[in-house]
């Protein structure tokens, strides 16, 4: 009986402690593709104090969101004191520049939270008063609260309009969802419990 009873039951209780454990994927706001004004703010390292290096940058940044995966451009105002910026994904890329101005284009992630950003800021002595040569880190805060949240509904055509776009153009957006095999792990479970259920019942009948 003691036998049976460790077939039955430590398999139930060792499937429920690994669905406690389970880890969960991080899922956040999937934007329908195309381009859109988000005001942007940089902030220092760990505070809610506006960074000077705030403004260096254009308070409107760039979101591009192209097959799902989102960029940010932003347009660097003094870009002789901007020597190079990176983010989660690396350093960004200049895509166009002209005179001082600048615009730097990164990879990122969830926009509902802070980026990370690291500069390095280097101020001429005639400007600064002393040579001002450093590295930053800092956060960027994006308003994403007016980006259209992508399709849910299996990649359907969303059309937007031309002020989201820039041109109107219909675009698919790919489905989201956690692939995580939720429903086969409680089917086990169920399982399990049933088997015990059924021993419990033969053991009070006995």
């Amino acid at each position: 009986m003691k036998k049976l009873f460790s077939f039955t039951f430590l398999p139930a209780f060792a499937l429920i402690i690994s669905l406690i454990a389970l880890p969960t994927s991080t899922v956040f706001a999937a934007y329908a593709d195309g381009s859109y004004d988000v005001p942007v703010e940089i902030k220092e390292d760990g505070t809610n104090n506006t960074s000077i290096a705030d403004g260096y940058f254009n308070s409107n940044a760039k979101l591009v969101v192209e097959n799902g995966t989102n960029y940010i451009q932003l347009t660097v105002s003094s870009a002789e004191y901007v020597k190079s910026v990176s983010g989660p994904n690396g350093e960004a890329q200049v895509i166009s520049e002209s005179g001082n101005t600048k615009t730097l284009q990164l990879q990122v992630g969830d926009l509902s939270n802070p980026i990370n950003l690291g500069m390095h800021i280097v101020v001429p002595e005639e400007v600064a008063g002393m040579e001002y040569d450093n590295n930053h880190s800092t956060q960027a805060i994006f308003d994403v609260s007016g980006v259209p949240a992508a399709s849910t509904d299996g990649g359907e055509t969303t059309e937007k309009t031309s002020s989201e776009t820039g041109a109107g153009e219909a675009v698919d957006n790919p489905p989201t969802g956690d692939s995580t095999p939720i429903a086969m792990y409680v089917a086990l479970l169920v399982g399990s419990i049933a088997v015990f259920a059924v021993y419990k019942f033969r053991i009070a009948r006995n």
